[in-house]
């Protein structure tokens, strides 16, 4: 993600841009709980701030995210294997 779309991004609700990512590549939300996203297949996403997100899976930490693209890609691979 180039710079230019990361500022044009900061000006989104974090949670929302993520909501909003997660329907575009066709991830159930299970429960919303504050700044905690569940997901389809056992995955959680903490959001931590502009632009930065921790994904779980079954309470363990896979990775940080600051690129909801890869973040919301790794999921999806994760998801079609399964």
């Amino acid at each position: 993600m180039d710079s230019q779309t990361r500022e044009s991004l900061k000006a989104y609700d974090p949670k929302e841009l993520l909501l909003f990512v997660l329907n575009h590549y066709q991830i159930q939300v299970i429960r919303e709980m504050g700044k905690i996203i569940e997901t389809e297949g056992d995955f959680t996403i903490e959001v931590e701030g502009t632009l930065l997100y921790k994904l779980y899976w079954k309470d363990m930490v896979v990775a940080p995210f600051d690129d909801l693209d890869k973040l919301c890609a790794n999921i999806s691979m994760e998801l079609n294997r399964g």
